[in-house]
């Protein structure tokens, strides 16, 4: 009789605790027996015998398969559920997702795929490069509002 490690129940059979669903290991697992009931049908029938010659009146396909054109009709508006492969243009991919690589439309702050929030650009673009001075006294190059060489305040 298996006993669940989880929960200690005590079950005559079975390959799972009854009461948790947790497995037993396989050393004691145990076969539930299962007998049919009276009157009912079986579902599970034995295999049928099938004939191994061919059937003399069946015509055999020689053909390849048929490749169909199909043009849009007048007036048929598309559905975006489903479409005619190359009938609709690509979306512009603006955006990767940088945790699964999956590519996303314009104006899409999620990626579809695993919900991540995707990069977006800068709004007004690249920030300008800083503009360098050079130091009237000392001719350091100048960044911020004094001269880092020798302590003078520079006018922009």
């Amino acid at each position: 009789m298996p006993a669940c490690a989880l929960c200690e129940n005590v079950q005559a059979a079975g390959e799972a605790c009854d009461l948790c669903g947790h497995p037993f290991p396989v050393g004691e697992r145990t076969p539930v027996v299962v007998e049919p009931l009276e009157g009912l049908e079986t579902t599970v029938l034995p295999p049928a015998p099938s004939a191994e010659e061919r059937l003399l009146d069946l015509e055999s396909t020689t053909v390849g398969p048929v490749h169909v054109v199909v043009e849009p009709m007048e007036g048929l508006q598309p559905t975006e559920a489903e479409g005619i492969p190359g009938d609709l243009p690509e979306p512009e991919v603006a955006a990767t997702c940088r945790y699964c690589h999956n590519p996303a439309s314009a104006g899409e702050a999620f990626c579809a795929h695993c919900g991540m929030r995707l990069p977006t650009p800068p709004v007004g673009g690249a920030p300008p490069p800083p503009v360098v001075i050079l130091c009237s006294d000392c001719s350091t190059p100048v960044k911020g509002p004094s001269c880092p060489g020798c302590g003078a305040r520079v006018s922009r």
